[in-house]
């Protein structure tokens, strides 16, 4: 018997809303690979509406469900100390630290400020720079010559964007801003993303306000923090949160942030830290496995913290963060001898790898970070060379061009091989900042796609 002719219908065939309804489930790996099959695939997978339903999702879904494997990113930022260099990296654990094949390089600098890295949000990364002749005193609505300049940047993707620096803050003539803390969330209610900003002058002065991704202007909230946070920070739950210095009746606090009321409000850290107001220094945070964590490096012997005893790591975790219960998931104690030239304090940044958690001590002309595999309890250093820093991410579907107008990427000259690695040498940079100035753009921004290279490192077992 024949067999009967079936009508085949196509996954392009379907109608765009049944086709976002299907890809917003998928892997981000997997969505983006499609956007290689076709222009309408293209298009569809470049929806806005698609990356806010796979974001709503991963704000919906417990983490012990789904989780993004965690990515390494590398910030060079010692080239000439003019410019930053964002890309990609792989470490398998062992004795390999390398870049992928075909990794897509982010590079953008300014002759007119210096710009610093302040958070990273899911693959974002954002920057804040300063003119050094202004300083940072904006919140009066100054442009780009002058006062503070925040980017966006998408490494993966060889995208830059200038946020707003209007603002509706009125900051006393006497009163200029000098430190700045930011975060960045997903509000799940309007589906938008926000950037909340904490500014203070460390005497009299506090303000918050808050920027909605793709507005005109930063809006002042009616109500300020209780209290000043820290450069330590992670977003987890849908909400941000950092560490605040303690007082002489606690051991440390957590400021939190609602990206939904657009609120500030106190996490209580575990009651077993102790009471001690430095201890926050032997801390950190960081989004773990999708669930707020935070690492202590304190001595259990040494309750006064002027140095480093006995050496144990804790990594605790948020299970219940209605009731905001935490619970003690890893315990595990070092060497001796191990980092006997090293102090805790000095480790300024822990992150999620794949297998782990990970902890840079930076240098002005070296960093070493410690990658602790939780698979065996064990852990490698590895020393970068250079003005470089390890930052973690996971991957999303944002696309920074649905929300302004893109610093345009300007292609260096090809080399003979058709590729060209990055840092660049110092004339063809000088060349680069002369033709900028008389074009007077503020921002330099390049991508190009590298060979796969090793990345200049010694490495050693340390438990």
């Amino acid at each position: 018997m024949e067999k009967p002719e079936l009508n085949s219908i196509t996954i392009g065939a379907l109608p765009p809303e049944i086709l976002i309804d299907i890809l917003w489930r998928l892997p981000v790996n997997s969505i983006c690979s499609m956007r290689c099959v076709s222009k309408a695939f293209l298009k569809t997978v470049d929806d806005p509406s698609l990356a806010t339903m796979h974001m709503r999702r991963r704000f919906l879904t417990s983490s012990t469900t789904t989780t993004e494997v965690p990515r390494l990113v590398v910030l060079d930022e010692s080239p000439f100390h003019q410019h930053d260099t964002l890309y990609p990296l792989k470490y398998n654990g062992k004795k390999l630290l390398t870049k992928s094949k075909q990794a897509i390089v982010s590079y953008f600098g300014s002759r007119r400020r210096f710009y610093s890295a302040a958070f990273v949000f899911c693959n974002l990364f954002g920057f804040t720079g300063h003119n050094p002749e202004h300083g940072r005193s904006c919140f009066r609505g100054l442009n780009l010559e002058h006062g503070r300049s925040c980017l966006l940047v998408n490494p993966f993707r060889g995208e830059v964007l200038i946020l707003p620096s209007a603002s509706d803050v009125q900051v006393p003539s006497n009163s200029p801003s000098d430190v700045d803390w930011y975060g960045m969330g997903f509000d799940n209610i309007t589906c938008s993303f926000k950037i909340v900003r904490v500014s203070t002058n460390k005497k009299d002065y506090l303000a918050a306000e808050v920027l909605v991704l793709g507005t005109s202007s930063w809006q002042k909230l009616p109500t300020v923090p209780p209290c000043i946070p820290t450069y330590k920070s992670a977003y987890a739950h849908g909400h941000m949160h950092w560490l605040v210095h303690g007082d002489d009746g606690s051991s440390v606090r957590i400021l939190s942030f609602d990206f939904q009321k657009e609120e500030f409000y106190l996490t209580p850290p575990p009651a077993s830290l102790g009471k001690n107001p430095d201890l926050w220094k032997f801390l950190h945070l960081l989004n773990f496995k999708g669930s707020l964590a935070l690492v202590n490096l304190s001595s259990l012997e040494d309750r006064h913290l002027k140095i480093w005893g006995r050496k144990s790591v804790e990594i605790w975790g948020l299970k219940n963060y209605d009731n905001k219960a935490w619970e003690l998931n890893y315990k595990f104690d070092l060497k001796q001898d191990l980092f006997a030239p090293l102090k805790p304090t000095s480790l300024s940044k822990c992150g999620e790898w794949e297998h782990g958690i990970f902890f840079n001590d930076e240098s002005d002309c070296s960093t070493t970070t410690f990658f602790v595999d939780l698979r065996r309890i064990s852990m490698k250093c590895v020393l970068l060379k250079g003005k470089m820093a390890i930052h973690s991410c996971t991957d999303s579907m944002i696309s920074l061009k649905n929300y302004g107008d893109l610093v345009d990427a300007k292609e260096p000259k090809r080399t003979r091989n058709g590729i060209t690695e990055f840092p660049m040498s110092q004339r063809t940079w000088r060349n680069m900042v002369n033709a900028a100035e008389v074009s007077e753009r503020d921002l330099l921004y390049l991508k190009a796609q590298t060979k796969s290279a090793r990345i200049s490192y010694n490495e050693k077992d340390l438990f």
